[in-house]
């Protein structure tokens, strides 16, 4: 039996306003599509690597934001169908950075009107479809409780133009009209500040360790794939840049200059099969790190983010120490599927299996971080005792001092000694613990199995055993009872 129902007007606000977690992310959704566009361009030998470009145009006076690139462009037989049709792509999971063909909507919540204009190379025509973002918006009104199809809406609010082209245009803009200026789209340094971190850029040559990124990735066999995008913002263009540098400002309290002073490359590899590549910087690791364009290790797929800086937090035991780091993870196995809100993965085999690879690294710099802030931050009062871990290295005084102690010395200090002093805490606290629970028996003192109680017991009875035995009779009885525990 064929069962008759429709997808509803509503479906629209879910696809558009519903689907992502900021109004910026229309940036990435539009630049993804450009530069899978790129690959194509490359692909067909139109155009090198070197020789694309996206252009977002910022107008201020007009309320207008333009997102145009040179890429291969929409011929215009294939450009209604693939422009208006919805959840529906001819890109390739494996190969595309976007594939569900519901990207393109992004910008209709966010404006009065929507234009996609493309042309292709070699056509002396251009398709011009124009979304009436405004009407929208009135068919989605609570209180307009007019049935309609997604279809029917589309219907409604949509104008196709065809119009002359130069033979040798080959492009795709994408135009938003009437931005809504409460949702800062066209403030220029926000803008800035998100297309810096989620665009695939290039290292800025004055960022020194960027070549040396670069070249260790690609003699392992990857390539970064890098795209210039030109931010034009009233007629002024500056072209962006990743926003990594040389210095950096760390530690919430101190506030102290911190410097990169190497790169690794961290192959993430499981059974042969790499799932990812890292490259992280070694620092000192002086603590948090405070901008927060660089600050924690973000995950890329085609160079573009995925989620945010806080993203990889949940791989390390404490979490804060991501933002102690700076680096990025670029993704190529290509069973690592990207959500529809990219901002995760989807939950499969491959993710499970790259999550176990990154819990792993990030268990081992953690330590790292840990034993350097240690070496830096410890007194020599406190290295001197943590030198002999011999519970017998501490004496009474020392131990009734440590007893006293509390983590409010752990106020207004910087964070790297904090880390250093929560190590010494933790070291004194087994110490204190091994004090507490030792013996005059050595076969109860290695036994981590034992309780206070079961050891002072048996403890007890050894001593009876001493007594009336002789020595080798009594140690032969103590180690056989010793054993069964």
């Amino acid at each position: 039996m064929e069962l008759d129902f429709m997808v509803g007007k509503y479906t629209l606000e879910s696809l558009t306003n519903g689907m992502y977690a900021s109004p910026f992310d229309l940036y990435r959704e539009y630049i993804q599509n450009a530069v899978d566009s790129f690959d194509e361009t490359i692909k067909e030998g139109l155009c090198g690597q070197n020789d694309l470009k996206i252009e977002v145009c910022l107008d201020t006076n007009k309320k207008a934001i333009s997102i145009k690139d040179n890429g291969i462009g929409i011929r215009s037989e294939k450009a209604v169908r693939t422009l208006l049709d919805i959840g529906n792509s001819q890109k390739h999971r494996q190969v595309s950075r976007g594939f569900r063909g519901i990207g393109r909507l992004s910008g209709l919540g966010y404006c009065d009107t929507l234009t996609f204009i493309t042309s292709a190379l070699n056509e002396n025509n251009k398709v011009k479809i124009k979304f009436d973002a405004k009407k929208l918006k009135r068919l989605l009104l609570m209180g307009n409780e007019t049935e309609m199809s997604i279809k029917s809406v589309i219907n409604e609010i949509v104008t196709i133009e065809f119009s002359p082209e130069k033979i040798s245009s080959h492009y795709f803009e994408v135009i938003l009209e009437g931005v809504d200026m409460a949702d800062k789209l066209i403030d220029c340094e926000q803008v800035k500040d998100y297309l810096v971190q989620h665009c695939p850029l290039p290292f800025n040559n004055d960022f020194n360790w960027g070549s040396l990124i670069n070249e260790k990735i690609k003699n392992i066999g990857y390539h970064i794939d890098c795209y210039r995008v030109i931010l034009n913002v009233d007629g002024e263009k500056q072209d962006l840049y990743k926003p990594y540098q040389n210095t950096f400002v760390a530690d919430r309290v101190k506030k102290i200059f911190d410097t990169i002073q190497d790169v690794e490359i961290v192959p993430l590899c499981k059974d042969e099969k790499m799932a990812a590549i890292l490259w992280y910087a070694n620092t000192n690791y002086m603590g948090t790190i405070m901008d927060n364009q660089i600050k924690g290790i973000r995950i890329r797929q085609g160079n573009i983010l995925v989620g945010g800086k806080s993203t990889c937090n949940h791989f390390f035991k404490e979490e804060r120490f991501n933002g102690w780091l700076i680096g990025e993870i670029y993704i190529i196995d290509p069973e690592l599927i990207i959500n529809s809100r990219r901002d995760d993965f989807e939950k499969n085999n491959a993710y499970y299996s790259f999550v176990d690879l990154i819990e792993e690294w990030a268990s081992n710099i953690t330590k790292d971080i840990r034993k350097k802030s240690s070496e830096r931050s410890l007194s020599k009062d406190k290295l001197s005792i943590l030198d002999n871990e011999d519970i017998n290295g501490l004496n009474t005084e020392t131990l009734e001092m440590m007893e006293e102690m509390s983590e409010s010395v752990l106020m207004d200090i910087d964070e790297s000694s904090s880390v250093a002093d929560e190590s010494f805490f933790g070291t004194i606290a087994k110490l204190l613990h091994m004090q507490k629970t030792l013996t005059k028996y050595s076969a109860l003192n290695i036994n981590d199995k034992l309780t206070i109680q079961q050891k002072t017991i048996l403890e007890r009875v050894f001593d009876i055993i001493s007594q009336e035995y002789n020595k080798e009779d009594a140690e032969k009885f103590i180690s056989l009872i010793a054993k069964k525990y």
